[in-house]
């Protein structure tokens, strides 16, 4: 479970871990059950949300979302 605070026009970014295969079905990376959010909390303009995810899902506020040199996403 991770928990973040978003203000609007922020981004949460759901991706595979580095060390998952790309290859790997749909149906084994939810085998646990589907990615969850709940709402824990609002204040002014900003939600606090509580995701729960497979641990083979990275879940990254996107300002932490790897780039490369040229500053695009990996």
């Amino acid at each position: 479970m991770l928990i973040l605070m978003r203000r609007p026009g922020q981004i949460i970014r759901i991706q595979l871990a580095e060390n998952i295969d790309p290859q790997t079905p749909i149906a084994q990376l939810f085998a646990n059950g589907p990615i969850k959010f709940m709402v824990t909390q609002i204040q002014g303009a900003q939600v606090k949300l509580e995701i729960a995810a497979d641990p083979r899902f990275l879940i990254l506020r996107d300002e932490l979302a790897p780039r490369d040199r040229e500053g695009a996403e990996r």
